[in-house]
């Protein structure tokens, strides 16, 4: 019974050591580091622009994705650059969007 219960004991240990030794490449040269992985470029969409709402001229902000936002915030990795009544302009690195709201409704 001793022994069964040393053995059960034994198994536990080994299986909460077995990840950690999957991490290591017992085969690999001494000093050895693998390089690291690439990291994936996940696609973020650009936000969708509802609409824009100007209390004054020098005073707008800007409606994306059903949210309201001012200049210098940020959405999704976005920075709100400019807010004007015609067009908010959103940087991400060195790119840069200019959004506009265009009306389908025409009328006729």
């Amino acid at each position: 019974m001793q022994t069964m219960a040393k053995s059960v004991i034994g198994m536990c240990l080994l299986s909460l050591a077995l990840p950690s030794l999957a991490a290591t490449d017992p085969t690999a040269p001494l000093g050895f580091e693998a390089p690291s992985q690439p990291t994936k470029r996940t696609k973020v969409r650009l936000p969708r622009l509802d609409a824009i709402l100007c209390a004054s001229e020098n005073d707008c902000s800007a409606v994306l994705n059903g949210r309201a936002f001012a200049n210098g915030q940020s959405i999704n990795g976005y920075v709100i650059r400019a807010i004007n009544e015609e067009a908010v302009t959103l940087v991400r690195g060195d790119r840069r969007w200019s959004l506009t709201v265009f009306n389908e409704q025409v009328i006729q």
